[in-house]
């Protein structure tokens, strides 16, 4: 066996490309004394070579379960349903940071049998309560104790346990909690096998601290630590992982143990800067740090407490959702899979929230800017100007086992992040920040034109093996297929990404025109023309009236019927008499399951309605086409479209909607059918009902000229009464009710603050 001592910084034993030990602009403290006093500085590690889970391989099983996420910052907790972590899972079930599995075992137990949950609440995202009663041992009757978990994430993990007994007589328990670490990456846990893994150490303990320690060492030198520390009560022993407490237990005398569970990356403590002491004062600081940050959003009232308690849930999963990186902060595309940075979903989930959550969007653009390319690298996909697809910062990224460091194949998310731009600028008239923004437009005006040299529109091919085959946002394997159902030959040009450049020119034009470029918005303007115009006739399927999903590598129509052409609604690249008929073929009974629109005709060869993008329903698709269906004057359309996404809202848990469901029609069931490993929560999800409602008000902003234009707003008929307080513009602050009387949707200004003119069209 090896012995290894823990050391700081770049102090290691073997080169190494770390990021968090090399670069400065990683999320690492700066190199300090230890906040955690109780803490050893140095601790001697000896590798464990026992197989870990009897050396089975990672797995990931793709079939339905129930469990509980909780996230906050850079780090997340997958449970199962009974809120443990169960040894050698292949569900997924953890506590990750930097895309690491710091905790793959969690249970506990009290006199070596496990619990019987009674209830559960996460709603708040960062915490949770459980509540548990005992099963029957020879010490003590069944449902005799309670044992209630309380769960907090602030910068670090804290748990807090309170047992009563309700007993007639004092009993004493012993309680054990098990705690093991593999220190997957995340795309490990995914079911990616390496063929040569690090060191995982031998589990070790500290009297003189009671904590408990796990650590492993990568491929590339850099020491990963998981610190337990019992905060109140000390175990009477830690052995190998487990922590063993002796508690008697008085007639209704409560008794509690606290815990802190804390990272460390080669050395250094993750969250150094946090100096709570207790559960108590981490939870009060963590409630005080959300509602100063749902203080600065828009705040939505209605009459439909259902539809408010849905929506304020969605703050909710925003705030979690935030995703910190080492260039700023971000929107995580979803947990628990892609709890990581995305281009595309961050700048869709951001304009879904733009104007009821003007920050989100600063924070971005201003991370996607940063991480714009700026050299070509055909293993990460980078081009200069490019906007990114995924950051990941585990240690497959780090030592370039996998691109996504960050990875940028994506043929969108650079149009979207422009779009995004424009709109913010609608709404906020910063203009100094879009003058610091220019020389990142410009680069991404630079990409998109060499994109297009050859073929004259946004086409994607795999750059290298490790890369996306589709880079769409249907990004599966088996996305793209001909009317035959085989897989288009690429390069591929998706239609929706042709919509997006369109709209990007057209937002490039209005920002060059603001700051004075006025040439080069005639130029951009033009060429948006000439797209529009060539689009339309090129992917126009004359016998399917109807757009094809897109050309492939020969200027071929990949002609499945598939719900892709919705975006080309929402970006308004198709005249009007198209757009009619799309509209049509869209609310059409093969691409309208009944809880909302699929992915793909049911009556094309490649349609499955369990399939991740070959005839699922995903609620933020539904949202762009249903903003689409209103910019086409489908009114009645949109609005029934809306009420199928909140009438799947309805039948989820919390309300919350999920990534995707399943596609099967509604009368074969009496709620949508779930997709087995759908993300929830997933930001461009938790957008859905924003953007709609959004489509629904019909705002048009104009924050440079001090304007807000209503035109021609409408409400559902369940959503009778809607009010919006806080809506910023410019500098300026209005507080907007609506009401529908079953005909007419009304609009009045309720308070107005600034300089503001609003101008309500009917």
């Amino acid at each position: 066996m090896k012995s290894f001592e823990r050391v700081k910084g770049d102090q290691q034993g073997e080169a190494s490309t770390s990021p968090y030990t090399k670069e400065p602009d990683m999320p690492m403290p700066e190199k300090q004394e230890d906040e955690y006093t109780s803490i050893p500085a140095d601790l001697p590690y000896i590798v464990d070579t026992r197989p870990l889970c009897q050396g089975l391989p990672f797995i990931l099983t793709d079939s339905a379960h129930p469990r509980h996420v909780m996230k906050h910052g850079n780090h997340f907790l997958v449970l199962d349903q009974s809120g443990t972590i169960p040894a050698c899972n292949s569900l997924g079930y953890g506590y990750y940071r930097y895309d690491t599995r710091h905790l793959s075992q969690w249970e506990i137990s009290i006199n070596d049998m496990p619990l019987s949950l009674l209830s559960s609440n996460f709603s708040k995202g960062y915490a949770a309560e459980l509540l548990y009663t005992n099963t029957h041992t020879e010490v003590v009757e069944q449902q005799k104790l309670t044992m209630h978990r309380h769960l907090l994430l602030t910068d670090n993990l804290w748990e807090r346990i309170v047992f009563e007994n309700y007993d007639s007589k004092p009993v004493e328990v012993e309680v054990k909690m098990v705690f093991q670490s593999d220190f997957a990456d995340i795309f490990e846990v995914r079911g990616l096998n390496r063929p040569v893994r690090g060191d995982r150490m031998v589990p070790i303990m500290d009297p003189a601290a009671a904590g408990l320690f796990l650590a492993y060492r990568g491929r590339d030198g850099v020491l990963l630590e998981t610190i337990v520390e019992f905060m109140t009560a000390r175990p009477v022993e830690i052995s190998d992982g487990t922590a063993t407490f002796k508690l008697t237990l008085p007639v209704r005398s409560a008794q509690s143990i606290e815990l802190r569970i804390s990272s460390r990356i080669a050395g250094q403590n993750v969250a150094a800067g946090e100096k709570f002491t207790s559960f108590a004062a981490a939870a009060d600081a963590a409630d005080a740090e959300y509602l100063r940050w749902r203080h600065g959003q828009s705040r939505i009232a209605t009459q439909n407490e259902i539809f408010d308690v849905a929506l304020e849930l969605c703050f909710r999963d925003l705030f979690i959702l935030r995703q910190p990186t080492p260039k700023g902060m971000g929107i995580a595309a979803g947990i628990p899979w892609y709890s990581a940075l995305f281009g595309r979903d961050s700048a869709i989930a951001a304009l879904q929230m733009l104007p009821f959550s003007i920050d989100l969007a600063k924070t971005t653009i201003d991370v996607l800017a940063n991480y714009q390319g700026v050299e070509v690298n055909n293993f990460t996909a980078e081009k200069p100007g490019r906007i990114l697809h995924e950051l990941r910062l585990g240690e497959l990224a780090r030592i370039k086992e996998i691109p996504h460091s960050p990875y940028y194949g994506t043929v969108d998310a650079t149009q979207l992040w422009l779009m995004l731009i424009a709109e913010y600028i609608r709404w906020t008239a910063d203009m100094p920040s879009l003058e610091c923004w220019w020389p990142h437009i410009k680069m991404a005006l630079a990409y998109m034109d060499a994109e297009i040299e050859q073929t004259g529109y946004m086409c994607y091919i795999r750059e290298s093996a490790a890369g996306l085959e589709n880079q769409g946002w249907k990004d599966s394997h088996d996305s793209m297929t001909y009317s035959d159902g085989g897989l288009a030959k690429p390069p591929i040009a998706v239609c929706e990404a042709q919509g997006y450049l369109y709209a990007a020119w057209i937002a490039s034009a209005q920002m060059a025109q603001l700051i004075g470029h006025t040439k080069e918005a005639e130029q951009i303007l033009e060429k948006a023309a000439q797209l529009k115009e060539r689009f339309q006739n090129d992917f126009w399927m004359e016998k399917e009236q109807y757009i094809a999903l897109a050309l492939d590598g020969d200027g071929k129509q990949v002609g499945a019927i598939s719900s892709n052409p919705g975006h080309c609604l929402w970006t308004g690249i198709l005249d009007p008499d198209k757009a009619e008929l799309v509209a049509n073929r869209l609310v059409a009974p093969d691409l309208n399951s009944g809880w909302g629109i699929r992915t793909l005709s049911s009556g094309a060869v490649a349609f499955n309605p369990m399939s991740y993008h070959n005839g699922s329903v995903w609620p933020h698709d539904n949202a762009i086409i249903m903003d689409g269906l209103r910019r086409t004057g489908r009114i009645e359309e949109a609005k029934q479209l809306m009420q199928k996404m909140f009438e799947v809202m309805q039948q989820q848990a919390e309300f919350r909607l999920p990534e995707l469901f399943c596609g099967f029609p509604r009368t074969s069931s009496t709620r949508p059918v779930d997709y087995p490993v759908s993300c929830i929560p997933q930001a461009w999800a938790v957008g859905t009902m924003f953007q709609m409602l959004k489509a629904c008000i019909n705002f048009e902003p104009d924050a440079t000229r001090k304007v807000l234009r209503i035109v021609n707003p409408v409400l559902p008929e369940w959503l009778m009464d809607l009010r919006v307080m806080g809506l910023k513009v410019g500098s300026a602050t209005i507080d907007l009710a609506l009401h529908c009387d079953g005909q007419s949707t009304y609009c009045r200004v309720l308070r107005k603050q600034g300089d503001i003119r609003v101008i309500i069209e009917s």
